[in-house]
């Protein structure tokens, strides 16, 4: 995201189709500079860190749409001194989140001319201006080095056509000098600047890393057992049951009860994002510690997502993904992480054939051993050697 001019010019005429005439008077209706992109902002959230360890007396600086619950920070303020300051330069540590770049820009549409092209132009059509509108543009034009300046239709017009007229460029080379229809521009307010220039040239954290020590290493876990007393709530028709699992969900350790949680939102995604509850800072937390969409939609492919992010994918976390959700594996077939190795036919037709049936599909994947098991093994033979009595019974 660079600094861009944005540029609105006026004339006396409606007509742009001849070059600057002698009565022609140009006006300077709007000029700016922005810090901004074509499209809809870069994502910045990647660059963001997701491991945070808190230490005494740091202070923390959240942008906008962080959604920590300032009443859960009153743990760490005891047992760490850490405040909440609102100068981002007297921070320590500044947390954000996937959304803040879009709280913190807006957008407009602006055709665009290229720098050098509207120089030419501006060469002439600075006898056409008033010296204090021409001051303006100078100043602004003096170190100016993005390649390009945004503009309205009316000055586009201008320019274009009399650039015609004047520099005789080709047809063929406009897109190198314009931008032929106007385009989306994403920049940021204006009294967000500093928070940007701190997003692009400084640490951020992501508010994730956070979020994992505000219910402390005291919080609930949410195993098997509590999975499905949870369950039996959200099944409930009764909203209080409903209100009281998320609030269960929301105050429990995220890391420990990842599993869990996920398995909640893919199986009353429907009942979780219809709930009040879900607009309760606590709740939306733990959303986006979860990085959920807006309904909360979660397939098996999102679980293993989060279980790989979070350094959690086990085979007895498998197994239990696909004890619940097997089925879509099977009525679906491949998915992004599931595949279907073999095939077998109905119980009915099995016993029929009086005889078991499978084909197939994927070849086995041939394990490595890791160099510590080729390792040890030798070892083994070396430190214990086998007598000769061991030896013969060995053989029997």
């Amino acid at each position: 995201m660079k600094n861009t001019l944005a540029i609105s010019l006026g004339i006396n005429s409606k007509y742009f189709d001849t070059y600057l005439e002698e009565d022609l008077q140009i006006n300077l209706n709007d000029l700016k500079s922005i810090i901004g992109a074509y499209g809809h902002g870069p994502s910045l959230h990647t660059g963001f860190l997701t491991s945070y360890t808190p230490s005494v007396g740091d202070k923390y600086y959240f942008l906008d749409a962080v959604t920590v619950p300032r009443v859960k920070l009153k743990n760490l303020a005891t047992d760490y001194k850490v405040k909440v300051v609102r100068d981002i330069k007297e921070a320590t540590h500044v947390f954000g989140s996937a959304k803040s770049l879009d709280k913190m820009t807006t957008y407009n549409w602006y055709y665009c001319i290229s720098t050098e092209l509207f120089k030419q132009f501006y060469e002439g059509a600075k006898n056409f201006m008033d010296d204090f509108y021409s001051s303006k543009i100078d100043t602004a034009l003096e170190f100016y080095d993005t390649p390009y300046i945004l503009c309205d239709y009316n000055t586009f017009s201008l320019v274009i056509c009399n650039a015609k007229l004047a520099f005789s460029i080709k047809q063929a080379d406009w897109d190198e000098h314009t931008k032929s229809n106007s385009q989306v521009f994403t920049y940021v307010e204006d009294n967000l600047s500093e928070d940007l220039n701190h997003m692009l040239f400084n640490t951020v954290y992501d508010e994730s890393a956070l979020l994992l020590h505000l219910n402390g290493d005291d919080a609930l876990e949410i195993d098997a057992t509590m999975y499905d007393s949870l369950s039996e709530m959200l099944k409930s028709s009764d909203a209080d049951n409903h209100t009281l699992a998320m609030e269960i969900m929301a105050n429990s350790h995220y890391e420990k009860s990842l599993l869990y949680l996920e398995l909640l939102f893919c199986n009353y995604s429907d009942t979780l994002s219809s709930s009040r509850t879900k607009n309760h800072v606590n709740f939306k937390s733990l959303v986006n510690f979860l990085c959920k969409t807006r309904y909360y939609d979660t397939g098996i492919d999102d679980i293993i997502d989060s279980l790989r992010k979070h350094g959690q994918l086990t085979r007895d976390r498998l197994d239990i993904i696909l004890k619940l959700h097997g089925d879509v594996v099977e009525k679906r077939g491949n998915s992004k992480y599931f595949t279907v190795k073999t095939i077998s036919v109905e119980p009915e037709l099995l016993a029929e054939m009086n005889d078991n049936y499978s084909f197939q599909v994927q070849e086995d994947y041939e394990v490595v051993a890791s160099p510590r098991e080729i390792d040890v093994l030798p070892e083994v033979l070396i430190e214990t050697p086998i007598s000769n009595e061991s030896h013969t019974d060995y053989f029997l």
